[in-house]
């Protein structure tokens, strides 16, 4: 836990990527071994999930309104084997109601910014 802004969201995306290092190098792994392709997975889903679960708030432009627990399975010899990503606490109300100054989801922002001018005006 900590206040808004304090960095949670950047200090877990580089301990991530520290440990997946580390676990390549525990073992000469290929680098496309099955492990090198389950920590490019979890790195890669970051995007995704603070795209569905981050919004514009009054404090901060790019705010987490959801909590995460990442865990990752190692094997005897360190490499990373796998792991999941488990989101908790999402603010449900955000998608029909928000406070003055702030938005809603990214995720609906992305989806819109897709559309041809006609269908924006529909």
């Amino acid at each position: 836990s900590g206040e808004t802004g304090a960095g949670k969201t950047e200090s877990t995306k580089l301990l991530l990527q520290f440990l997946s290092v580390a676990s390549q190098r525990s073992v000469s792994v290929p680098a496309l071994g099955t492990g090198a392709h389950v920590e490019q997975a979890i790195l890669e889903s970051s995007p995704v999930m603070e795209a569905f679960g981050n919004a514009k708030t009054v404090y901060n432009n790019n705010s987490s309104r959801f909590g995460k627990f990442i865990q990752l399975d190692f094997s005897e010899s360190g490499n990373i084997d796998g792991g999941c990503i488990v989101d908790y606490l999402l603010e449900k109300n955000r998608v029909v109601r928000q406070v003055p100054a702030e938005r809603n989801f990214h995720v609906f922002y992305a989806l819109l910014a897709g559309l041809e001018p006609e269908q924006k005006g529909e």
